[in-house]
């Protein structure tokens, strides 16, 4: 059993507190070296999955002076309503395969994983700034169910009309173009200026599949001075932060959030749901299902082998183009 001396009782004598039990001397002797070379509040450590929890959901949401949607403070209670298993075990215990325990769960949608990953995220973050763990256990999981393109709500013809009536805004701006062009938000974060060619009006990205990887994607005429906007930012990404780096999946979310609130948008929706909605408007325009699946990159056996050439980025910008509504 190794002891530390936590604090000094009312007659002013040391208090201690049990850090551990060992096996062997060594192994105590180290957690104990440890402890002195970075000390930390034991009572703090010993704090649930839901303790720490509602601390962070406190400071994050109740005591900061940024406001948040409540489309996002939903999303965020969802997502801890999801990880029911883990509530009533101390954080400090858990371990990656706790954690991935909860993202395997396939009966949940690739949106719920990707907002209790999240979730994982900015708690362990907040427990590692309050010394409540001393490893972040959070940057070893990963979403292994593929994204469910089927799935999604799309935007309304309603609502994509309240986009437009607030397209000056940055925000609004890159939610504009996630519906007309159909990325995935990992692909239109992770795209690069240099994939942008703003003489022919493409865009070249994709990631997760063969048929998706690469991919080239004529941008829609209506949303090109929203995508020359970002792009004349001159980051490294098109779609950057404040400070010209790649913005984070976690903060686009944020930022997503508050502009369907800006809109007045009350319907639940995440950026994945621009991609459905892209598809579901070709779809209704009446667009070829073979090339409607070359743009958003869904793997189709006439696929295989098809390249770009000028004829086939003809093909893709037509059917692009064919659709017309909510300009």
């Amino acid at each position: 059993m190794v002891k530390v001396n936590s604090s000094l009782d009312e007659r002013g004598y040391p208090k201690f507190d049990i850090l551990g039990y060992y096996e062997k001397r060594a192994d105590a002797l180290q957690a104990l070296a440890d402890y002195n070379k970075n000390p930390y509040d034991l009572k703090a450590s010993k704090a649930t999955f839901q303790d720490v929890y509602e601390m962070w959901f406190k400071w994050k949401y109740e005591t900061s002076k940024k406001k948040y949607s409540q489309s996002s403070i939903n999303c965020t209670v969802g997502a801890f309503k999801k990880c029911a298993a883990l509530h009533k075990r101390m954080l400090n215990e858990l371990k990656t395969p706790d954690l991935q325990a909860v993202l395997d769960d396939f009966t949940l949608s690739h949106a719920y994983m990707e907002h209790i990953k999240n979730l994982f995220n900015q708690m362990y973050k907040y427990a590692m700034e309050y010394d409540i763990v001393q490893k972040d256990y959070s940057q070893y999981v990963r979403i292994n169910k593929a994204d469910d393109d089927e799935h999604g709500v799309p935007f309304s013809q309603e609502d994509i009309e309240k986009l437009w009536q607030y397209k000056d805004d940055e925000v609004v701006a890159t939610v504009l173009i996630f519906i007309y062009s159909g990325w995935r938000i990992s692909e239109l974060l992770g795209m690069k200026r240099e994939d942008v060619d703003m003489e022919n009006l493409t865009f070249t990205g994709g990631v997760k599949t063969q048929a998706g990887k690469n991919r080239v994607v004529p941008i829609h005429s209506v949303i090109v001075p929203l995508v020359k906007h970002w792009y004349d930012k001159e980051g490294a990404y098109l779609i950057c932060n404040n400070k010209g780096n790649k913005m984070s999946m976690n903060k686009y979310r944020e930022l997503f959030s508050s502009a369907l609130e800006l809109t007045c948008i009350t319907e639940t929706h995440t950026p994945h749901d621009c991609r459905h909605t892209f598809t579901s408007l070709l779809d209704s325009a009446g667009a070829k299902p073979l090339l409607i699946k070359l743009l958003v990159g869904h793997a189709s056996q006439d696929l295989t082998e098809r390249v770009y050439t000028h004829k086939t980025i003809d093909e893709l910008r037509d059917a692009v183009e064919m659709i017309k509504l909510y300009q």
